[in-house]
């Protein structure tokens, strides 16, 4: 689970960084979205072996990030005048949101594995 944290952790960063350019963020954007829907797949293939709260997290998480796509899919809120906190500010809280719960599922397994020893 550290593995994917780092993972997550490292494209998060990188996208905040190429956010100096905005062009290269909102590519780095669409890249971070990617991954995280994967590590998020993944880790509901590991679903038995994740505690109560992050599963919740999880379960939120992947709510937020469908209701987010089918609004930007079925509207055209990016036109609107808000546009742009839609397309950068929104889906950068997403992606911190996800970032906070692979952090939690890290340290809820680094103490898993601390009690275990």
């Amino acid at each position: 689970m550290k593995i994917i944290h780092n993972i997550n952790k490292w494209s998060f960063i990188i996208t905040l960084l190429l956010y100096i350019t905005i062009y290269y963020g909102l590519i780095a954007q669409f890249f971070l979205g990617c991954i995280q829907v994967i590590i998020a797949l993944m880790l509901f293939v590991f679903w038995k072996k994740l505690k109560t709260k992050p599963k919740q997290h999880l379960f939120t998480y992947s709510g937020v990030a469908i209701v987010y796509g089918l609004l930007l899919w079925l509207t055209d809120i990016v036109d609107s005048d808000f546009g742009f906190v839609f397309v950068t500010i929104v889906p950068m809280s997403i992606a911190g949101y996800f970032l906070f719960i692979t952090w939690k599922i890290k340290k809820s397994n680094n103490e898993f594995k601390s009690h275990s020893i």
